[in-house]
């Protein structure tokens, strides 16, 4: 599931790595979610996803991407979710830790398989030769 920018790619298997993460914490053999390691490794996953889709969303305005707009928007809804997410996990409002962590990762997983093939692809041509003039 690559874009074929190295460094748009690279991003990707990191959120893809700190999603994995998320759900081996999520998935314990005793059934008990660790509230604190969900809690890190969210903080962790949305600080990345902001670098990233900075990153991404620079390189897109500087080339005139004609994508931007529909990019931006579904970032801004990752950018939301996550940050309720984190809210809620912080105020301590999940009833069932085990039955929200699963939730947000199917989530997760889903909705960034989903941007990479159906947005993220979009900007092969269009800002590779941008990545390229910066490296």
């Amino acid at each position: 599931m690559r874009t074929g920018i190295d460094v748009v790619d690279d991003d990707h298997q990191e959120l893809f790595a700190l999603v994995g993460q998320f759900e081996t914490a999520s998935k314990t053999a005793s059934g008990l979610v660790d509230g604190a390691e969900i809690g890190r490794i969210l903080e962790r996953l949305q600080t990345y996803v902001i670098e990233h889709f900075e990153r991404e969303e620079t390189a897109q305005l500087e080339t005139g991407y004609e994508g931007y707009e529909e990019n931006k928007r579904q970032h801004d809804e990752l950018r939301r979710t996550l940050e309720k997410f984190l809210d809620k996990h912080n105020k301590g409002e999940w009833g069932d830790l085990k039955v929200a962590t699963e939730s947000m990762r199917s989530f997760l997983s889903i909705w960034l398989s989903e941007h990479i093939m159906k947005t993220d692809r979009k900007m092969r041509g269009r800002i590779l030769p941008w990545v390229r003039k910066k490296a």
